[in-house]
């Protein structure tokens, strides 16, 4: 008996100490499969790419060149005229100051041409000064001028006269469809003469057509005849695009072909929880199959890309998803940040997001402009209503997304020059499946020797689990490297990046469970890390070259590895202080994971500065705007120290670790709004006004019995709707913004001023929000809500606990709303 329980003793040691190693063989990557791409250079015919300053734009088939250096755009979208103009410049600093360099919009013809003849350049449809704007900024405008856009707008953004030319002639080389095009490419020629990139201008790059299929003559021949006709109208730009799916050629060299995915597909025609998605799994997946299956149905993707002619680039990223009436998805930050790692880690040299800003649609002189049964697409979508669930709401409004993109972008920014020369590989054992939690989810990005590890432990409506025991493994060479020393645990939800063999000055960082974050110049340079959440921040610093490290927290031991720096406390005062044996030196500032999150890199006069921040920040050269919503308090972080500043109240400074902290304090603004049940409605109609055009998604006018939703554009009555007045104060000069965020239940909210619908909501669960800074005038108004009860034979998606919520026999009413002043401040400040 004894023999039997000292054999039982031996096997489970045995398990015990393989346990290990078992662990270590399921997180390794061979990298000798990740074979250099065979690089080609010269063949894309692109447009004019030197400016008169002698800066150059440029593009191989693996990644964009700026100014002869390797180059990882983000690229965020925003529709111009989808928003108000006197906010253009606010949200183009604000997109700046999330890391994106590339700004892109639709040229939504049926905006500019509703009327045939009669083109609109001017006020929300100025595409000339939104263009000059980000000159004026830094930031490069990217055009997608179509003709065929969708953008979830009316036609897909043809005007209605266009249409009327009949489905044989329109997208097709026809004589007389041409001719139009023609007509409309020569409007965005002259609109843009002068602000091209060749011009020391914004604009880089233009999209032609989209989700169009040229996988075939006739259709390549049509994508290649827009584009000439395109530059023959003076559009001259370094890059033209056009969407990778479905199936597009492969084999032309005129055209980058960008691809996408998002977390949900709100146009498809389930109205029940989906499968989830393959986009979260690191892979060759470059589209997903559901983008333009409303319209294509599902299409192949391409998984082979050898020979490959192109850099892998996105545009159709899912910063967010608009509900559609059917479909109403609430979008959280990780379902949106985590395909960022996803996509980057399995090779996307150019980050390209859709809707990075949301807005509202416009409504026309002749018909509503939102997408709709009526214009034969098989989705209705809110009349104005275009929010995305954008990092940058519909109103302007900050969502914690952004703060999740700020921080992989600002990496992108700072490393991604090195970035764009590693190419992906995937471990053996991956995934069965998006629903398979068991595997953890990683890939590398390498180049002799040196890489980084990408790490996404999320998947959308898929409970993750922790992963203890993780080291990984990395071969190359004949050789295998393994870090970190002691294995960490990996938290469901983590998404991070791990640097190996990454050289920062002269050193080499053989490894770190920290993530890279930016750089900030100086005479001592201070890089930035940040320890992911529940990780212990370590480094494996490479001994040639340095003489001495010390950190101000963290453990430091030199051995025959290198030096390791372990055992910090991540914060403000967490500097690991690298002195060279050349009299040289340089620091690492180690942040915790929420640091992070309100952690900003600006530039103010011309000094690169790190700052720490709850409150909105953005750049505009010389100055520091902060916004901050319903909260007076005002405090910021900074590295290095201001010398001067401005402050509207008694400044308090102090000192946290390496930053100077300013403190203040605004003046609160109580604003009271009041708010009544009303039963009579015809008042609220001024009878000077001329009515809004009808929406046309159905002939039937708040018929109770059709499916789709049944408010109007004209403040009409309806038996099963109930009605509040707000009562809205004159407009006030000294906010940046004043929110309006209703609680209810019920179908659909309808907001109407002077008896015109002015803001619409599908009811998702989340609270209807309304900036009403551009509708207050200098008397009190009248606002009036229309509310709409769900009915129980309407087939509608929504989360799990919103249905359970909503759709439980609750009728249409408001539970509660909250008024919130958004306060802004420019500060005058001297580096």
């Amino acid at each position: 008996m004894m023999n039997l329980y000292k054999l039982l003793a031996a096997l489970v040691a045995c398990i015990i100490l393989t346990g290990g190693a078992k662990a270590q063989n399921d997180y390794s990557i061979d990298m000798n499969t990740a074979h250099a791409p065979y690089l080609l250079s010269g063949h894309l015919k692109l447009g004019s790419n030197r400016a008169p300053d002698g800066r150059t734009l440029d593009a191989n088939s693996l990644y964009f060149i700026k100014n002869g250096k390797p180059w990882f755009p983000v690229m965020g979208e925003i529709h111009y005229s989808h928003y108000p103009k006197q906010k253009w410049e606010e949200s183009i600093l604000k997109m700046k100051a999330a890391g994106i360099d590339v700004i892109a919009s639709y040229v939504l013809w049926i905006h500019h041409e509703e009327e045939k003849g009669d083109f609109e350049w001017k006020g929300n449809k100025d595409l000339r000064l939104f263009a000059e704007l980000c000159k004026k900024h830094g930031i490069f405008f990217f055009a997608r001028i179509g003709p065929w856009c969708h953008g979830e707008v009316r036609n897909g953004g043809l005007p209605d006269w266009l249409i009327r030319l009949g489905k044989d002639k329109i997208r097709k080389n026809n004589r007389e469809y041409l001719a139009e095009v023609q007509r409309f490419y020569q409007q965005i020629g002259e609109q843009l003469n002068g602000l091209y990139f060749k011009d020391g201008g914004s604009v880089i790059g233009v999209q032609i057509e989209n989700e169009y299929r040229f996988n075939n003559p006739a259709g390549l021949e049509h994508m290649l005849t827009l584009k000439r006709m395109a530059r023959d109208e003076g559009i001259d730009v370094p890059f033209y695009t056009a969407t990778g799916w479905p199936g597009s050629d492969q084999k032309q060299d005129e055209l980058i072909p960008v691809w996408g995915g998002y977390p949900e597909a709100p146009w498809s025609s389930s109205v029940t929880k989906l499968a989830p998605s393959e986009n979260y799994l690191f892979s060759n997946l470059r589209s997903d199959p559901a983008i333009g299956s409303d319209l294509l149905g599902q299409h192949q993707t391409h998984e082979e890309y050898t020979g490959y002619r192109y850099p892998y680039a996105t545009a159709e990223m899912g910063a967010g998803n608009q509900v559609t009436y059917h479909r109403r998805p609430i979008i959280e930050p990780d379902d949106v940040t985590s395909l960022s790692y996803v996509k980057t880690g399995a090779g996307a040299n150019l980050m390209g997001y859709y809707m990075f800003h949301g807005g509202s649609n416009p409504i026309g002189k002749l018909s509503t402009m939102q997408e709709s049964r009526a214009t034969k697409y098989p989705n209705d979508y809110p009349i104005i209503n275009y929010d995305f669930q954008s990092p940058l709401g519909e109103w302007g409004q900050l969502r914690n997304s952004y703060k999740g993109f700020k921080t992989i972008h600002t990496f992108l920014n700072e490393f991604g020059d090195r970035l764009v020369e590693y190419y992906p590989t995937f471990p053996e054992k991956t995934p069965s499946g998006a629903s398979d939690n068991s595997v953890l989810r990683f890939a590398v990005r390498s180049k002799d020797e040196e890489g980084f590890v990408f790490v996404s432990n999320f998947q959308r409506h898929v409970k993750m689990k922790d992963f203890d025991n993780v080291q990984f493994s990395l071969k190359s060479s004949g050789q295998t490297f393994s870090f970190p020393k002691e294995p960490i645990r990996i938290k469901a939800g983590i998404q991070a990046i791990f640097p190996f063999n990454m050289r920062i000055e002269s050193v080499n960082i053989k490894y770190a469970t920290t993530q890279p974050f930016c750089k900030i110049e100086g005479s001592i340079p201070l890089y930035v890390f940040f320890a992911p959440e529940g990780l212990r921040p370590e480094y494996l610093l490479s001994n040639d070259g340095i003489k001495e490290v010390n950190s101000k927290t963290g453990k430091v031991v030199k051995d025959g590895d290198g030096v390791f720096v372990a055992d910090m406390r991540p914060g403000a005062s967490e500097i690991t202080e690298v002195l060279l044996r050349n009299g040289k030196k340089f620091r690492i500032l180690t942040l915790a994971a929420d640091q992070i999150q309100n952690a900003w890199k600006g530039t103010i006069g011309g000094v690169q500065h790190l700052f720490i921040s709850e409150h909105e920040l953005s750049f505009p050269g010389e100055e520091l705007i902060i916004h901050s919503e319903g909260n007076t308090d005002i405090r910021f972080s900074v590295y290095p120290k201001l010398r001067t500043i401005s402050a509207p109240n008694e400044l308090v400074r102090s000192a946290d670790g390496v930053f100077e902290t300013y403190a203040f304090k605004l003046s609160e603004t109580s604003i009271k709004i009041p708010v009544r049940e009303i039963t009579d409605i015809l008042s609220y109609k001024t009878k000077s006004e001329s009515d809004l055009p009808w929406d046309d998604r159905d002939s039937l006018v708040n018929n109770i019995g059709k499916s789709g939703p049944l408010y109007q554009t004209n403040l009409s009555p309806s038996p099963e709707a109930r009605y509040y007045e707000f009562s809205l104060p004159p407009g006030r000069v000294d906010l940046n913004e004043l929110f309006l965020k209703i609680y209810y239940t019920g179908d659909t909210g309808a907001a109407y001023l002077n008896g015109q619908l002015v803001a619409d909501d599908f009811n998702s669960g989340l609270p209807m929000t309304i900036g009403l800074s551009r509708f207050l005038t200098d008397k009190p108004q009248k606002m009036v809500l229309q509310i709409m009860p769900f009915r129980i034979d309407n087939k509608i998606y929504l989360e799990d606990d919103v249905a359970q919520r909503l759709k439980r026999g609750v009728g249409a009413k408001i539970v509660s709303f909250e008024v919130v002043p958004k306060y802004e401040m420019t500060l005058t400040v001297s580096p």
